[in-house]
C-alpha cells in the first residue's frame, strides 16, 4: 500500500476506531469539500435495455477548480477501485460470444453499449463454477471503473451499472433536483453565489424535488415481501466550509417527508478556519435502484468574525 492510499484507508477507518474508543476526533466530516473527490457517478439510461447506449459521466469535485483527466472502463464483475478485472478481454469475449474492450476512453464521458447477447447474460447470472450467482435482479450487474487525476493527485471510484435483458427488468429514471436555495429574512434566494451568509451560525439550505422523483416500481417491503413500493431517496449534502446538522437525509414513502429531507442547517466556518470568501454546496440526491443526480451551488460568506 502506498503512501496515499495508506493515507485514505485511514481517514476511512479512523472514525470507526474513535468512536469506539470514546475518543474526540479531530478528522474532517465525510461531507466536508478538501480534496479530489467523485461524489457520484451516474448513468443515463440507468440500466441499458439490449442494444441500447448509456452515456455514464461523474461529479467530481477538485479542490482548486483545476480540470481533471479522466479514464474510464468497466468489468463484468465487482471488485475494488483501482483492482484489475478478474476476467480477462479474452475471456470475456468468449463467454459473451461478441467482442469485448473493457476501455471505456479518457473523455468527463463516457458511454457503454449493451451488446452482450441476453442467453450470455443470462447463463451469467446462474453463476459461474466456484462464484457465488450475482443478485440479477432487474439486470445484470457489472461494474463502472473511473480514475480522476490532477497534477498531484488521483482517486478511484466504482459504481454498479445494470444490462437489462429479460422483459421483466424494470427500467429506471435518474431522479433530478429542481432548484438549491437558502432560507433568508423568509425569502428563499438561490445558491448562486449571490446570497451573502453569515458564518459560524446556521442558515437552512434546501433542495426543490418533485415528488414524482420518486418512483413506484416492483420491490419488496421492509419485511421482505414482494410489494410495489416508492424508492427511498437519498440526499448528501457537500459544503467546502464549515458543517451541516446532517450529512445525508433520506425520503420515505410514508415515514419522512419530502419536505423534512429536503433540507438542513448549514453553518459555514469562521474566517480563520476557511478563508475564501465563497463556499462551494453540492447536493447528490440518490434512490434505490442506482439513479442519481446532483447540483451545484455557491454561497458568499460574509467577511467576519
Amino acid at each position: 500500500m502506498n503512501a496515499r492510499a495508506a493515507r485514505r484507508w485511514m481517514l476511512g477507518t479512523l472514525p470507526a476506531v474513535l468512536a469506539a474508543a470514546g475518543c474526540s476526533p479531530s478528522f474532517e466530516p465525510y461531507n466536508r469539500l478538501t480534496s479530489l473527490r467523485v461524489l457520484a457517478i451516474r448513468s443515463e439510461p440507468v440500466a441499458p435495455a439490449p442494444g441500447e447506449t448509456t452515456t455514464i459521466d461523474a461529479k467530481v469535485y477538485t479542490p482548486d477548480g483545476q480540470p481533471p483527466g479522466y479514464a474510464w472502463s468497466w468489468c463484468p464483475f465487482a471488485t475494488a477501485a483501482g483492482a484489475p478485472c478478474p476476467l480477462t478481454e479474452e475471456q470475456a469475449t468468449a463467454l459473451a460470444g461478441v467482442p469485448i474492450s473493457y476501455d471505456l476512453g479518457t473523455g468527463p464521458a463516457a458511454s457503454f453499449t449493451n451488446t452482450i447477447p441476453p442467453a450470455a447474460l443470462d447463463m451469467l447470472c446462474a453463476g459461474l463454477p466456484g462464484a457465488p450467482a450475482p443478485d440479477c435482479t432487474d439486470g445484470f450487474p457489472i461494474q463502472i471503473q473511473l480514475a480522476v487525476t490532477t497534477s498531484d493527485d488521483e482517486v478511484r471510484a466504482v459504481r454498479p451499472l445494470r444490462l437489462r435483458f429479460r422483459p421483466t427488468d424494470q427500467a429506471n429514471q435518474n431522479p433530478s433536483i429542481g432548484g438549491l436555495y437558502a432560507l433568508v429574512d423568509g425569502a428563499m434566494p438561490a445558491l448562486d453565489g449571490t446570497p451573502v451568509l453569515p458564518r459560524h451560525q446556521k442558515t437552512t439550505i434546501g433542495v426543490a424535488i418533485a415528488r414524482d422523483q420518486s418512483e413506484l416500481y416492483a420491490g419488496k417491503d421492509d419485511a421482505g415481501n414482494p410489494a410495489e413500493i416508492y424508492e427511498r431517496l437519498n440526499m448528501s449534502w457537500f459544503v467546502e466550509s464549515g458543517d451541516t446538522d446532517h450529512q445525508r437525509t433520506t425520503f420515505i414513502d410514508g415515514r419522512v417527508t419530502l419536505e423534512s429531507a429536503s433540507q438542513v442547517e448549514w453553518t459555514p466556518a469562521l474566517a480563520r478556519d476557511y478563508a475564501p470568501a465563497v463556499s462551494k454546496v453540492i447536493v447528490v440526491i440518490r434512490d434505490d435502484r442506482q439513479g442519481n443526480g446532483w447540483i451545484d451551488g455557491a454561497a458568499t460568506l460574509e467577511p467576519a468574525p
